[in-house]
């Protein structure tokens, strides 16, 4: 085999390693883009947050509540950056530890945007604890009445089995008060002005809710 003169032999050597030479510059810019992601800041916004775990239906005062700086990109939205803005509303659903406050959290939002659509806002108690295990805020449910007494498991809907309220929106569900008691768990419904007129002729029955899809 023709030897290649001995003038050639260098650069040709040099140019045969430059795959390997290409791929350690690539990773050697790789390495010192994500240094440089490391090292600069996120942007963050302060946000309130739940400072324990908080039931539905609690009267938030400042001890319920905590400022946290909270990345721009992963923040909800509806949150409120100061603990007046809280204060001194009622929580609609639970919220965690930790967990940012939003406008969708709290009930008068919700009920205040009820009575701005034309609707009537509600308490309704239901017949049975069991039911809180299907039920979240913004679910929309039909509403059967029971007996007007007896205890959490006697359930009789009406005869008749027509619902008192169609397609209820469900805006807050507080669960009983003290377990230990014949307290039972109650939903904040918001319904047409009619059928709130029906809810409040049933105002001492507890209701079993069957959940419907939106209209």
């Amino acid at each position: 085999m023709p030897m290649l003169p001995t003038s050639w032999r260098s650069p040709l050597g040099y140019l045969s390693g430059w795959p390997r030479r290409l791929a350690a510059l690539l990773c050697l810019l790789i390495a010192a883009g994500s240094a440089l992601a490391r090292g600069r800041p996120t942007a963050t916004v302060p946000t309130v947050v739940a400072s324990h775990a908080v039931p539905a239906g609690t009267l938030l005062n400042s001890s319920d509540l905590a400022v946290a700086d909270w990345p721009v990109n992963a923040v909800p939205s509806g949150i409120v950056r100061t603990i007046t803005g809280v204060a001194g509303h009622r929580t609609a659903t639970r919220l965690n530890r930790g967990t940012p406050v939003t406008t969708a959290d709290l009930l008068e939002p919700a009920i205040a945007q009820a009575l701005a659509d034309g609707r009537a806002a509600t308490t309704v108690e239901l017949a049975t604890a069991s039911q809180l295990a299907i039920l979240r805020t913004g679910d929309h449910v039909d509403l059967y009445p029971s007996t007007d007494s007896g205890p959490l498991t006697d359930i009789r809907p009406t005869a008749t089995g027509s619902p008192i309220a169609r397609n209820a929106e469900v805006l807050s569900v507080l669960p009983a008060p003290d377990a230990a008691t014949d307290a039972r768990p109650a939903l904040v419904v918001a319904t047409d002005r009619a059928a709130a007129a029906q809810l409040a002729v049933h105002a001492t029955a507890a209701f079993v809710v069957t959940l419907v899809q939106p209209p």
